[in-house]
């Protein structure tokens, strides 16, 4: 499967405490009972909600974008259609540091627009060193979020002007050495890492300056 990076909803005001107790049962393994998954949903604000998107029923440029999408033409499959989605957030209307490129949410139901294929960062040796990629496996709060966010675009600055990691030749397995292996994958060219690292980093800083932690999902 890989690793994907989920946002899960922050705190909302008057329940940071009780947030915060669940949040980290949860990233030290603690399997949340259903009225505990429902609770925390209470007192949480989704991502999708903190990105200010168009709604059906409130903007009209979302209730176009929802007709057109449902391809509704007549006045009865219109009304029908607004009225299923009412209150629908329209994520593609939309262009924020929050919402990456490089998302597996299109390949799977359990993964919305927000999430980040955190698995794509394996590709990128050469702006990453090992450490800072092996960091992406671990859950995230706020602070540490914005903490490792702030690290991936340094590093992506530091290789874009010639000071990246040295990258490491592969070990050579038994079946290397017989000459049975898989030749090499070649490496992404440097402008492509890059490019994935920086939206990385945004992304990360973005969620966590406002309160998201991130799930480590694998």
């Amino acid at each position: 499967m890989g690793l994907d990076l989920v946002v899960e909803g922050c705190a909302r005001d008057g329940h940071e405490a009780e947030w915060r107790r669940m949040v980290d049962r949860a990233f030290r393994g603690d399997r949340l009972n259903e009225a505990e998954i429902e609770r925390f949903a209470e007192i949480s604000i989704p991502p999708y909600e903190r990105l200010g998107a168009p709604r059906v029923g409130h903007d009209t440029a979302a209730d176009d974008w929802i007709v057109a999408e449902k391809n509704a033409r007549t006045p009865e499959e219109v009304a029908a259609v607004l009225r299923e989605f009412h209150g629908y957030h329209v994520l593609d209307l939309l262009t924020s540091d929050g919402l990456p490129t490089y998302s597996n949410a299109a390949l799977n139901d359990e993964l919305n627009e927000t999430s980040f294929r955190g698995e794509f960062l394996r590709l990128c040796g050469d702006v990453l060193a090992k450490d800072l990629i092996d960091g992406a496996w671990d859950h995230k709060l706020p602070d540490a979020a914005i903490g490792y966010g702030k690290a991936l675009l340094e590093a992506a600055d530091a290789a874009a002007a010639g000071h990246g990691p040295v990258r490491q030749p592969p070990k050579r397995g038994l079946l290397a050495r017989l000459g049975l292996a898989r030749p090499a994958r070649e490496p992404l060219p440097l402008d492509k890492q890059l490019a994935i690292v920086r939206a990385a980093g945004r992304w990360y800083v973005f969620w966590g300056e406002r309160g998201h932690p991130i799930r480590a999902w694998s």
